[in-house]
């Protein structure tokens, strides 16, 4: 499920660096969709490691690897990935909220890690505006992953797409269900 879903995340990646942003070397960060659906779905583990496998293939493929684009994604991502995770737990937020909770997570730490690489503070400037152009990305992300848990059950030997439609909290409430009462124990 880990390779599925790093390989989506990198389809979406490259994709997404073709999409024109306001600002140099920026993304819409469309590609978080399969960070957060690996969290709802699978836990904080299986996100961390979607997040770091698709940041880092990425940017092998894009031509970033190494440079400070690719610090910016590899540690924006991962840090969301945690910060999505952890307000997940805390089931205050639907997935749109988490979703936000990650776009902003990983806008600051890419203006930190943008301001420590540069050895400017000028970056902060733009913070802002960064944080308001990745709402949209924040938005799609939520309702996409939300689309998909509505679709998508799990069973023993991976996953089954569904063509009824149910309410995402039920959704992901039996699959974790399913996942931890399986015969093999521990989720995958």
């Amino acid at each position: 499920m880990n390779s599925l879903f790093i390989s989506l995340g990198i389809a979406v990646y490259v994709l997404e660096s073709f999409i024109p942003f306001p600002f140099p070397n920026g993304k819409w960060g469309f590609s978080n969709f399969v960070v957060l659906l690996s969290i709802v779905l699978f836990g904080a583990k299986q996100g961390l490691i979607v997040a770091v496998g698709k940041s880092f293939v990425g940017s092998l493929v894009t031509g970033h690897f190494l440079d400070v684009v690719f610090f910016m994604s590899v540690l924006g991502s991962t840090s969301a990935a945690v910060i999505e995770a952890i307000v997940l737990k805390t089931k205050i937020f639907g997935l749109l909220g988490v979703s936000i909770f990650g776009s902003v997570t990983n806008n600051a730490v890419q203006a930190f890690v943008g301001a420590l690489f540069v050895g400017s503070k000028a970056i902060f400037w733009i913070l802002p505006y960064m944080l308001v152009l990745g709402l949209p990305g924040a938005f799609a992300n939520a309702y996409i992953a939300g689309k998909v848990i509505d679709r998508v059950q799990k069973v023993d030997l991976g996953v089954f797409v569904s063509t009824q439609t149910e309410n995402s909290e039920d959704t992901v409430r039996r699959v974790r269900n399913n996942a931890s009462s399986s015969p093999r124990g521990k989720r995958r």
